[in-house]
């Protein structure tokens, strides 16, 4: 069962919510033999498993969502629905773009340093997950279009990077899930746009293909 997402952190439980999942980016199920999912295409998919209560869920989380903290929204529920203890979950953090390709503005990085720092308090935590570095590797340039990417002083231009991944095993482990529950897949979207559909990655070629990453309960 995917669902039609919006970059927003709601979260439904199927199949009681079926009727209510447009716009929605989280889905929990606690039903034996149905599979849900969410769609992705550079964002952060995210599935977790409650191996002690039966439950399951699939979280789209794109810079947005991860920016509200989706994740905490869908433990959240699940632990009132399921009684989910988050030291019990399992989560793997699927393929999608990573640190490297993940070029942002400023606007997306303040967002982000906000956001963090008024949840946990820390003024300096989005250091930890975020880097400036040169618009040619997040362009892929080459050396014969360098110049393409530097500004009119002949200095490299330089553009915000966010490691999304890191940020959503962070939030993961400060709502309590166990750093040895979570695995985080190496595969870059971007970087393996011929095995993997990137939004980024394929500009103007891209034909709204997705991932689609579900997981079942049996």
């Amino acid at each position: 069962m995917p669902l039609h997402q919006a970059h927003s952190d709601r979260v439904r439980r199927v199949p009681e919510e079926s009727d209510y999942i447009t716009g929605v980016d989280a889905l929990i199920t606690n039903k034996k033999g149905l599979r849900i999912g969410v769609k992705t295409a550079d964002c952060v998919p995210i599935l977790l498993y409650d191996p002690e209560n039966k439950a399951v869920a699939a979280v789209h989380s794109g810079w947005r969502g991860t920016e509200k903290n989706i994740l905490a929204a869908t433990v959240a529920r699940m632990a009132a629905d399921f009684s989910t203890r988050p030291e019990a979950l399992k989560a793997v953090i699927a393929p999608c773009i990573h640190l490297k390709a993940f070029e942002v503005g400023d606007e997306v990085y303040e967002a982000f340093a906000t956001a963090m720092a008024e949840r946990y308090g820390d003024l300096q935590l989005i250091g930890q997950f975020a880097v400036r570095m040169p618009v040619r590797s997040a362009r892929n340039c080459d050396e014969n279009s360098a110049e393409n990417c530097a500004n009119n002083d002949g200095e490299p231009e330089m553009k915000w990077h966010i490691d999304l991944p890191a940020v959503c095993r962070h939030q993961l482990i400060a709502l309590g899930v166990s750093a040895e529950n979570i695995e985080v897949r190496e595969e870059c979207t971007f970087e393996q746009a011929d095995k993997f559909f990137s939004a980024r990655r394929l500009g103007k070629e891209f034909d709204r293909q997705r991932i689609i990453n579900a997981i079942c309960l049996r």
